[in-house]
């Protein structure tokens, strides 16, 4: 039991009575009837308050919780007694995750129940435990609070967004513009479909020569998108994945992307492999197909976090390359700083050309992009000699800004470079937001698919 407020108004009457009664002797007597008398409404409020066991709790939480998304937790408190009740309720979640709600204070209605909602945001992915139900209902005179905790002991995993995930899946089964591989191409893809008239606007070059010859008229061999291809998306965890971007790691971002490609990529009936390395591999599944291959690789890859040490990407590249036994494209999830730092990401993804076809995913940080986009004008003004001015009038916070500026825009035209090496050396390049960054890796592998670049 728990004292209330109401209780500690009596107890420090009576202290105060006490007191006077140092001055006036007679006000003692009245100090103890008062003490006895909390007493026996102590006593009373317990004998008519309701016993916790008609007091029960439940939690329902998904298994499994999306990294960077609000997940849902419902408790449903039970009051199996005939006294509605005052109620506060706090649940032992996980602290490293933060909630939007942190104690619920409500009324329990007699014979009946209450459902609390309330979402909890990770930030991080892992294993993770729920702990207790703790409830606290005031006595019926409201004297004390009593406490209740249910045990629910609960352990959850947070994976990657598997929101995105399910929202993707939905639409690579429904939506015609992202299944469009699905449907045979007039004139795109390798694999021969079948043969049709000619018509205003088919390319010439598949015009049918025997068949137009027998048919004495125009034919042209149609063709649609092979299947069944090899897709192997690697990720780096290195050191530079490990800054944040946006709310998440470099590498959470990487990592979200590379699931939606992978999704895609089975969806598409092709053999998709995963991996993820830093100065060696951290992880890897070889190229498989099905949809079921996609809990493989998030079960993988859910608790592996980005390491602070320089990546091998020369070495971790030929590793895996050497691991496909046919022409695969590549897809490796990184991120460039200038051509000289990232000469080794250069020199490895510019390797895999000559069997393979690469593609470079780097993630662009918008804050860079804006600070180089912005204006800073250094006006000379007069200020007191109190000012934090510079002797030429200029303030320290302009200067400051046009530096950042300056910075900004080397690093710009520095990523810009090396993005330019990657293109000119044979390798597919996309570099873009992290918001932006799954949807449209997803519409660069379905065009690589269309046009039959692999």
């Amino acid at each position: 039991m728990i004292a209330s407020k109401l209780t500690y108004l009596l107890l420090t009457l009576a202290a105060c009575i006490f007191c006077a009664a140092n001055w006036i002797p007679a006000l003692k007597t009245a100090a103890y009837a008062v003490d006895v008398v909390v007493l026996v409404l102590l006593i009373v409020d317990y004998q008519l308050t309701l016993d916790k066991k008609f007091i029960s709790a439940t939690r329902s939480i998904a298994e499994r919780l999306s990294i960077g998304r609000e997940n849902l937790v419902e408790l449903r408190i039970l009051n199996e007694g005939g006294m509605p009740l005052k109620c506060r309720v706090r649940d032992d979640f996980p602290t490293s995750i933060t909630s939007d709600v942190r104690e619920f204070e409500f009324e329990l209605p007699a014979n009946g129940f209450s459902a609390l909602k309330y979402n909890l945001l990770p930030k991080r992915r892992g294993s993770y435990n729920f702990g207790l139900i703790n409830i606290r209902y005031l006595s019926f005179l409201k004297l004390f609070w009593h406490e209740v905790k249910v045990p629910a002991q609960q352990a959850v995993k947070v994976y990657s967004d598997l929101k995105t995930l399910h929202d993707l899946s939905i639409k690579l089964s429904h939506s015609s513009e992202l299944g469009e591989l699905h449907q045979r191409r007039r004139g795109q893809g390798t694999d021969f479909s079948s043969l049709k008239e000619y018509t205003v606007g088919d390319d010439s070059k598949a015009i049918d020569w025997k068949a137009t010859a027998r048919r004495d008229r125009p034919v042209v061999r149609t063709y649609e998108a092979e299947q069944e291809q090899r897709l192997l998306i690697l990720i780096d965890a290195g050191r530079m994945m490990a800054s944040d971007l946006e709310g998440l790691t470099r590498f959470d971002h990487a990592l979200n992307s590379a699931l939606c490609l992978a999704l895609t990529g089975l969806s598409h009936n092709d053999q998709v492999g995963f991996g993820i390395f830093a100065d060696k591999p951290l992880m890897y599944l070889p190229p498989r197909r099905g949809k079921s291959h996609l809990k493989s690789i998030l079960e993988a890859s859910f608790d592996i976090e980005p390491r602070l040490v320089e990546p091998d990407y020369a070495g971790m590249l030929s590793y895996f390359a050497t691991a496909q036994k046919g022409r695969s494209l590549i897809v490796v999830l990184s991120d460039l700083t200038d051509p000289t730092g990232s000469q080794a990401l250069l020199t490895g993804l510019a390797s895999l050309s000559k069997r393979h076809l690469p593609f470079c995913v780097t993630l662009k940080d918008r804050q860079v992009t804006e600070i180089a986009n912005s204006s800073v004008t250094l006006e000379t003004k007069t200020s007191p000699k109190n000012d934090s001015s510079s002797s030429d009038g200029t303030t320290e916070v302009d200067i400051e800004r046009a530096y950042q500026r300056a910075v900004a825009i080397d690093l710009l035209a520095q990523r810009e470079l090396a993005l330019t090496v990657l293109q000119r050396r044979g390798c597919l390049v996309l570099d873009c937001p992290p918001q932006e960054l799954s949807n449209k890796l997803v519409d660069s592998y379905i065009e690589i698919k269309t046009r039959a670049r692999l």
